[in-house]
């Protein structure tokens, strides 16, 4: 080996040796630094930093201290004491009003910065939804970021954090729309919460279970929670748009005609519903985001305008919008149009059993067709099979797909309306559309026209329901049916379509 190569080798070690040196004195650095910092918890940590010593204040005081001292992990976006200089004396004076905001500061498990990709919405030790990016806390900016001590991880921010309020808090606040407010509320109603109750026996009458006293207790519950969507619930995000008080009445105005009731006060209830049930969108959409129409939790379709949106509110659970108008289609999606399945009636008279079958139109589409045999011997009342359905105060057209594989004859049905139960006589005839022929497929080419045009639907004719209500439709056959000049009943569907 050469003396120039000998030269460079112990170069090399030498090098290496100071890297190594130096590598090792960082590390020693870098463990004589953190090393007392692991041993700290969340409360040691904050208490410990001056800057923080108003919050630290705040911690003791609504007893936070002792959870952020406990062995579980914790995330706390800390304020540091200018972000606390202007706090309202509301929340300072009120312990449990302070408790729920120092609560908004804190979250159980560790998050890191590099977390948010690019954000995440965390729930809080309040109960409380906030959004943390990898730069800010809600509307505040983290200047310290990821420092992690033994039960979890501190963040050090500019501002504090006010909990928001979610759609159901929010509305309550707004007196320019007390209207939507107070109706919502009215449908609050106290109820028995049997979730942990010890079910003795069913009551043989009612079928109602009897519970074990002491088992069960009442809570209040409220329709439109149940029925729509909880606004109040922290659980789900949704755009939720408000009305202010004269868009309100305009539109219970609008919808009356479409909600008539014998009782003056049950149709002002169905018209304020009927305003009210299509407000919720299972999504947020910014202001800058807002689509040209949004599906609600009803499936209703809805416009908002940005020009007419008053206000805009950042939600715990979402974001609202306070608007002095609002766009749909009545007939197209509001009043919506009635599909009643054949496969399921509400009752029938028919001297056949009928059977579901699940069959192929002519382009392969599935369906289930609901029929019976031949039937030889029509009674008096006649063969039907009876439908229930809710129907708005309203005009409707109406359509019947029924396809006849069960005769090589036509089979004639029509369709009778009733707002009860009960069939109609000679003496007493309902409301119909009249007989409609429905013609055979039996001996016809899958492929002529013929064929084809047997399995559209059929224009029947127009029903209009004076109220707002229970609908029963009855699919009733032909007088006159004999041994020698069979009927049938058969029906895929029904469709009743508003229009004005």
């Amino acid at each position: 080996m050469t003396k120039f190569k000998i030269k460079h080798l112990v170069l090399g070690f030498l090098l290496s040796t100071i890297v190594f040196v130096g590598c090792k004195k960082a590390w020693e650095e870098h463990n004589a630094i953190d090393t007392p910092r692991l041993n700290l918890t969340l409360f040691e940590q904050i208490s410990g930093e001056p800057g923080l010593s108003t919050f630290t204040a705040y911690l003791v005081k609504t007893g936070y201290d002792k959870v952020l001292g406990s062995s579980k992990s914790f995330t706390v976006w800390a304020p540091n004491n200018d972000a606390l200089k202007n706090i309202d004396a509301t929340i300072l004076n009120d312990t449990a009003v302070l408790k729920r905001f120092v609560g908004n500061h804190i979250t159980n498990q560790s998050y890191f910065t590099s977390a948010p990709k690019p954000s995440l919405v965390i729930r809080m030790m309040n109960g409380k939804n906030t959004i943390f990016t990898k730069t800010t806390f809600e509307q505040s900016a983290i200047t310290s970021a990821d420092v992690y001590v033994k039960n979890g991880v501190l963040h050090v921010v500019n501002a504090a954090a006010t909990p928001k309020p979610n759609a159901w808090e929010y509305l309550q606040t707004l007196g320019i729309a007390s209207a939507q407010k107070d109706f919502i509320k009215g449908l609050e109603f106290i109820d028995i919460d049997t979730s942990r109750g010890v079910l003795l026996y069913k009551d043989p009458v009612t079928q109602k279970g009897v519970y074990q006293e002491g088992s069960t207790f009442k809570v209040s519950r409220n329709k439109y929670f149940q029925r729509v969507a909880n606004i109040s619930s922290e659980d789900s995000l949704v755009t939720y748009i408000i009305l202010n008080n004269t868009v309100f009445q305009t539109e219970k105005n609008k919808l009356a005609a479409f909600n008539k009731n014998i009782d003056p006060l049950k149709a002002d209830t169905l018209a304020k519903w009927s305003v009210v049930k299509d407000l919720v969108v299972n999504k947020v959409y910014n202001i800058n985001e807002l689509p040209d129409s949004m599906t609600t939790v009803t499936g209703v379709k809805i416009h908002i305008d940005k020009n007419a949106i008053v206000e805009t509110r950042l939600l715990s659970n979402g974001i609202a919008y306070v608007v002095n108008n609002i766009g749909y289609k009545v007939m197209e999606n509001k009043i919506p149009t009635l599909i009643i399945q054949g496969e399921f009636p509400d009752s029938l008279r028919s001297s056949s059993a009928p059977i579901a079958r699940i069959k192929e139109d002519p382009n392969g589409k599935r369906f289930t067709d609901f029929q019976t045999g031949s039937i030889t011997s029509s009674p008096s009342p006649l063969n039907y099979f009876r439908y229930k359905t809710n129907a708005n105060s309203v005009k409707y057209e109406v359509y019947l797909r029924a396809i006849n594989d069960i005769l090589t004859t036509s089979v004639s049905v029509k369709i009778d309306f009733n707002s009860n139960k009960g069939f109609g006589d000679i003496i007493n005839p309902l409301p119909t559309v009249g007989y409609y022929a429905i013609p055979s497929i039996l001996g016809l080419s899958q492929i002529s026209q013929a064929y084809r045009d047997a399995y559209r639907e059929v224009y029947m004719g127009t029903y209009t329901a004076e109220n707002y209500g229970d609908l029963y439709l009855f699919l009733a056959s032909s007088l006159g049916a004999s041994a020698t000049a069979p009927t049938a009943l058969t029906i895929d569907y029904i469709k009743l379509k508003p229009v004005n």
